[in-house]
């Protein structure tokens, strides 16, 4: 019988090296085995919380046939950490004996120019580098929609909706629902310019397209996937859609999505 890799996903810090050895260390004494190479685990475990999380997604290339964990450092568990770091080796005895659920969370697949690939678990934005607006023709599935003008755009995933997106003004979204949100931020809506004001959602049906407008400083828009920037300059055109890869996280049990939005927002 073949034995349950693990690998472990952290910042090299002598506090989080001396985490993590303690954690392998149960690891090996509940008989799973251990691996430097992502590729031939199992389960990947983040060290660190939601931002090392998706960090580890992102640098594991978003594989879909293993089983994803995170572990919070704060008490704070957020919404892709269900352990925290002083519970080890529940961690583990956990998924022993399979007291866990495994949830799939939809991902945003996108391009820019055609030739930048690249998925978000989380979500994807763009904003003006500079201190002016920043303009860009919106279409969904090649029909244009509206000419936006403003800050920038969030466009997120559902996870991802109680995040940036929250914050600015759009709903939260269960990821039941396959689908990604767009988002606005500060648009103008005059006599010159009109937008749909609010955020919308679209269904994995639905591809969505940014064209950069040629004015000012518009080729240099600052763009985040998943909390990390993308350095590339000349943006003419952005392509996303609801990725066809799902990310398999594991849960404990009485602990949905519905519970981590309660609990950190009510």
């Amino acid at each position: 019988m073949t034995k349950t890799t693990f690998y472990f996903s952290y910042r090299k810090t002598e506090e989080l090296h001396a985490k993590a050895k303690e954690l392998k260390k149960i690891t090996l004494e509940y008989g799973f085995a251990l691996t430097d190479d992502y590729r031939k685990a199992d389960v990947i475990i983040s060290i660190g919380g939601d931002g090392a999380f998706l960090k580890s997604v992102r640098e594991t290339k978003f594989r879909q046939d293993c089983l994803y964990a995170g572990i919070a450092l704060t008490e704070q568990l957020g919404q892709y950490c269900d352990f925290h770091i002083n519970e080890l080796e529940e961690i583990i005895k956990a998924t022993a004996e399979e007291r866990w659920l495994v949830r799939r969370y939809p991902t945003i697949y996108g391009t820019v120019n055609n030739t930048k690939a690249f998925y978000v678990l989380n979500e994807f934005n763009i904003r003006s580098s500079i201190i002016r607006t920043l303009t860009m023709d919106v279409y969904i599935n090649d029909s244009h929609f509206e000419t936006f003008r403003g800050d920038g755009m969030v466009i997120s995933t559902p996870t991802g909706s109680t995040a940036y997106n929250k914050s600015s003004g759009g709903s939260i979204v269960d990821p039941l629902l396959p689908s990604m949100q767009v988002s606005e931020l500060a648009s103008l809506n005059n006599n010159k310019f009109r937008t749909l004001g609010s955020s919308f959602i679209l269904s994995p049906k639905r591809k969505l397209k940014l064209k950069i407008g040629s004015e000012g400083n518009n080729e240099f828009p600052l763009i985040g996937m998943d909390s990390e920037a993308l350095s590339i300059q000349h943006v003419h055109e952005i392509n996303l859609e609801v990725g066809d890869r799902f990310i398999n996280i594991i849960k404990l049990p009485d602990n949905s999505f519905w519970d981590k939005v309660k609990r950190n927002f009510l």
